[in-house]
């Protein structure tokens, strides 16, 4: 009973951001064409020098190119311009992604019932991304499976047996398998943009997003500042994130620099009202624990590009995710390569 309500909340939560949107959408902008139309980004996020345990891996490529033409995107692009969402610089992503979740230890061969479970969720899915100057609109539909068909366990094994790291023996109680579906969305507002010099800016932006489904479903609210040189018009830091907004940019009609490199921080809190990989299962019994409602994020980074090369990294401090876990922060931090053409 209080899984569906938690559901139903954000689900309502989710309804409110996006008539807000509607209500409030500036006048059309024409769209601009870029050379650089394209880009492949590879993200991995792992926990590796802090932990092995609770979120410890996530890898995401993420491909990108301006338009709206994706069969794959059309019901995500119709369903923004229902709400009066249009006019902006379109562009559409596919992805391909992994996330891997452990306990507390990865050593015991019968972890402890009330530690988060093992659990993996693999999936693709695709998206669609409307800016202006200081405005994003994402949405996006993720596709795939938790449980063993997952590949989280052949992949940690694989990759420790590689590095010569410790052997995960807990896999067999991981959560069962179970299609899951995520659809994300994400607004955010550039709240200010201050030229420096010619090429020394700071500006700051503010998201809000919500996630739902029976893979994860939230509500998230987060702020960042951004201070360096050649600052994008892009909106998001750099994490793997169901609406797959990272590489989503306003470009003007002068194209991009050469080059950039900035500083970034900021936070978020998570108003989470279902996760599968916590809850457990949907329709099947599972191992679970039960979810913190409230989870905080601080997040730092750095961005840096050189012509059409890009390479990005973050680092996030989190606040402990459910009842009972024995370490209450846990750190991860991203590496994302890009690639323009």
């Amino acid at each position: 009973m209080m899984k569906t309500f938690r559901i139903l909340s954000i689900a309502a939560l989710l309804i409110f951001e996006m008539e807000a949107v509607c209500a409030n959408e500036q006048p059309n902008l024409k769209n601009q064409d870029d050379d650089k139309a394209q880009s492949i980004s590879f993200f991995v996020e792992n926990d590796i020098y802090f932990s092995d345990r609770y979120y410890t891996n996530g890898l995401k490529l993420l491909y990108t190119e301006s338009g709206d033409d994706f069969i794959a995107s059309k019901l995500q692009f119709m369903l923004l311009r229902f709400c009066g969402i249009d006019g902006r610089q379109a562009s559409q992503t596919v992805c391909l992604g992994q996330n891997m979740y452990t306990p507390t230890s990865i050593h015991a061969s019968n972890p402890p019932a009330d530690d988060r479970p093992y659990a993996g969720w693999l999936y693709i899915g695709a998206g669609a991304n409307l800016a202006s100057e200081n405005r994003l609109d994402s949405l996006a539909v993720n596709i795939g499976v938790v449980g063993p068909i997952s590949l989280a366990e052949d992949t940690q094994k694989f990759y420790h047996s590689l590095i010569g790291a410790d052997y995960p023996y807990g896999w067999g109680y991981q959560i069962k398998n179970e299609p899951a579906i995520d659809i994300a969305y994400l607004h955010s507002e550039r709240i200010f943009r201050e030229n420096l010099t010619s090429s020394f800016q700071t500006d700051a932006l503010l998201n809000i997003g919500a996630d739902l489904g029976n893979f994860l479903t939230q509500a998230q609210i987060g702020a960042f500042w951004r201070l360096g040189f050649n600052i994008p018009y892009n909106f998001t830091p750099t994490r793997i994130e169901g609406a797959s907004a990272a590489d989503a940019e306003w470009v003007s009609e002068n194209g991009r620099p050469q080059w950039h490199c900035f500083i970034y921080g900021g936070g978020c809190a998570r108003f989470v009202g279902y996760d599968i990989t916590l809850d457990g299962n949907t329709f099947a019994d599972s191992r679970s624990v039960t979810p913190k409602w409230l989870v905080g994020e601080a997040m730092a980074g750095i961005s840096s590009r050189y012509k059409d090369f890009q390479l990005d990294l973050n680092w996030t401090l989190r606040t402990a995710e459910f009842n009972g876990q024995k370490h209450p922060v846990h750190m991860f931090w991203t590496l994302r390569a890009k690639i323009f053409f």
